[in-house]
Parts: C-alpha cells; structure tokens; sequence
C-alpha cells in the first residue's frame, strides 16, 4: 500500500524538462517553482544563469554574481595557495605552448600505418641504447629484450580490492627501497602526487619498525583528499602537506624552511611517487633534478603514458635518436594506452579500417611504455653526469678543455 502511494506521489510532482543531449536523457530533478519547467540548476528560460569567471565548473545568478565573487571559494583557495611558501608558478614547467594534438582516431590508413611499423623498429634501437648504458653501469644485458618485452603473470587466487593492491604496491616499492638502503631517518622524503600519502606512511612505518625514527616527509597533492594518512604522524613536525600542483612546488625553498624550524642536519632529497601520470613524472624529474643539492634516490612508479606531451617530455632528443619522426611523437605517448586498455571487444568503441588485434596493440603499446621510460632513464644518467662534471670543474680538479671535452660527450 505504501508503495502505490508513493508511486501516486512520484507522478505528481512536476520534473524538470531540461534534455541531457550527452546523457541522452530528461533531467528528473523536481522544477524550482511551482508551475516552472525546469530545475534549480537548468533554470537558464526563467533565470539569467552565467558561468563564475574565477571558477567556470559552476554557475551563479547573473543578479547575485557580485556578491558570489566576494566569498567564491575558488578566490579564497587562490590567495591562500600564494601564501604558501612553496608555491612557484609554474616553476617546473619549461613551457607552456598549447599545441593542438592529433588523435588517433583521425589518423589515415597509411599514416596509421606507419606508425604501427615505427614502434617495434623505434623500440629495438632504444633497447639497444639501453643496453649499452647497462653495459656502462655494470648490469646484465643479455636478457635485456626478453626482460622488457616479455611478461608472464600469474593470476590472483580471487581478485582483490584497489585498497589491498595499492597496499601490495607500496610494500614492494618500500622493500625495494630498502634494499638500495634508502629508508634512512636522515633523509627527506618528498612525495609527488601523493593522493592519501600512503607511500609515505609505508615509508614511514618502515623506519619505526628499523629504529623507530622519523623522517622529513613533504607531500605535494593538488586536489583535496579525505581520509588522509597524515593523522598517524601528527607527531612528526616534518611531515608536510602542500596542496599544489607539482608545477607550482618550489622544492628550492625547502632547505630554508626547515632550517627556520630548528632542523640543521644536512639535506638528502629521495624523490617518491608511485602511479604518477602523464607529464606529472616528467614534472617531478624537473622538480628533483635542478637542485643546487642533487637527490640521492628516486623512486618513481610511473602510469598513464598517454598523457605525455612534448612540453614535458624530458628527452625529445632520444626519440630523435632512435628515429620517432617529430610528427609521430604524440601518437607514440598515445598508443602506451594500448597495453593497460583491455581487449577490443572490451571497450565499446566502433570499429575502424585501422584497427588491429588485441594482442598486436598490446605488444605495440607496451613497447611505446619501454620506450618513453627508457628515454627518462638515459636523461636520468646524462644529468647526473653533468652534476659530477660541474662539480669537478668547480673543485678545479678540471682544466676547462677537459671540461669541454667531457661536456660534449
């Protein structure tokens, strides 16, 4: 009985008769004023609504707009953003030309074509160059092919929840740390991307479990976050949230700032970030690695590959050496997405002339990820070079056409 009536009473009450062309559905929110068409917020036929000129993701009334202005909390966010004293604007942001971009949905069957035949020879040089590096380094190289490329993964018993997988992936990447004794009570962790900050308070619990230390942590995370793991280290007086974008963190101010709080041990940066997307890794290089005071790790998990572009990117000239055509070079970031996007038939999307198989474009996209990470590692190496070579030079233990000689190499 109470379940007709209710249904009686859903029927009377008038909706909104706004059309959602996207959703390709009516809005079913009740109409603002008796008598109305529409909804509060599709009230656009009976009221003025405008787009807030500080924040466009919400509309005002176009009557109330000065009085919206004054406490938009966008405004608000700003101004305390400008307060912070790590923030720099766009400080690890080299450039910021927007380009349009192609798409691989628009691409011709032989401009397609040819970039599924780039990849795999594009990927054998880079190999190539990768093991030469490892050679220098003293690591093996024999499997290095196979290593990379080839991948077996034995499927989980039951699968489990993001919250248990993301707790697997900070332990490893914690234990792996260790082993390259980067869990120190001396050193300064700073976490790019940190999300909740459950790497750093993995890093964390570790260094109780060694000596029950505590460590500088500095968290940068843009967007706001509940739950966040900072509640078990309100202990620690180094254990820092800035809410910033990675572009915005000027890593620079941090030695000062501490020497302010009374902390006078000398600095030892580690870089961590574990699913750090797109450009946001090539962000958090550019962060570390223009210090006066060079890091002495990073751990960097890297993720979404497709959202590279070529402003960030920090080894363009590596893709020119393993001859990606400059054309070619967004499409490349953009295919990665091929090895973590499941099968075709998967993913609902209409089919083209250009489309090939699953297991091909898993291959191909798993090649364009080697090679993109590839690139940072040798970038990784060539600026630590130089720091050694600059540092000799200033400790006069070069003469300047030694200095030259080495630099061009």
């Amino acid at each position: 009985m109470n379940l007709e009536l209710n249904s009686q009473l859903m029927q009377q009450i008038e909706r909104c008769q706004f059309y959602n062309v996207k959703k390709n559905r009516p809005c079913n929110m009740e109409v603002y004023k008796t008598g109305g068409q529409y909804c509060v917020f599709h009230g656009q036929q009976d009221i003025d609504w405008i787009e807030c000129p500080l924040d466009p993701s919400h509309k005002v009334k176009k009557v109330k707009m000065d009085k919206h202005l004054k406490i938009c909390n966008k405004k608000k966010l700003e101004e305390e953003l400008k307060q912070n004293p790590f923030f720099k604007e766009k400080i690890n942001l080299e450039e910021d030309a927007q380009q349009k971009k192609m798409k691989l949905q628009t691409l011709s069957k032989e401009q397609f074509n040819e970039l599924i035949e780039m990849i795999p020879q594009a990927f054998k040089k880079a190999i190539a160059i990768y093991q030469e590096y490892l050679g220098k380094i003293g690591e093996q190289t024999e499997n290095c092919y196979s290593y990379i490329l080839d991948e077996i993964v034995e499927e989980a018993p039951q699968k489990i929840s993001d919250k248990e997988k993301d707790l697997q992936q900070v332990e490893l990447l914690t234990q792996i740390m260790d082993q390259y004794n980067l869990i120190n009570k001396d050193m300064a962790y700073i976490e790019y991307g940190a999300g909740k900050g459950r790497f750093s308070h993995q890093i964390a619990e570790k260094l109780k479990e060694k000596d029950n230390s505590m460590a500088i942590h500095v968290l940068i995370e843009r967007e706001p976050r509940k739950l966040k793991y900072d509640r078990f280290h309100r202990d620690n007086k180094y254990f820092i949230r800035c809410k910033m974008d990675i572009r915005d963190f000027n890593l620079k101010i941090l030695e000062q700032q501490l020497k302010d709080q009374g902390y006078d041990k000398e600095i030892q940066y580690v870089g961590v970030c574990k699913h750090m997307c797109g450009g946001a890794s090539d962000l958090t290089l550019t962060s570390l690695l223009t210090q006066e005071r060079f890091p002495v790790g990073m751990t960097i998990a890297t993720c979404c590959h497709h959202l590279c572009d070529k402003n960030t990117y920090k080894n363009l000239a590596f893709m020119n050496q393993i001859n990606v055509p400059e054309h070619l070079i967004e499409l490349l970031f953009q295919t990665s997405s091929w090895y973590v996007s499941g099968s075709i038939n998967q993913q609902k999307k209409v089919k083209t002339e250009n489309e090939i198989s699953s297991d091909q474009r898993k291959t191909l996209g798993k090649m364009a990820k080697r090679i993109i990470d590839i690139g940072r590692v040798l970038y990784i190496n060539q600026i630590t070079q130089l720091k050694v070579i600059l540092k000799k030079y200033c400790e006069q233990q070069l003469s300047p056409e030694n200095f030259i000689i080495l630099l061009y190499k």
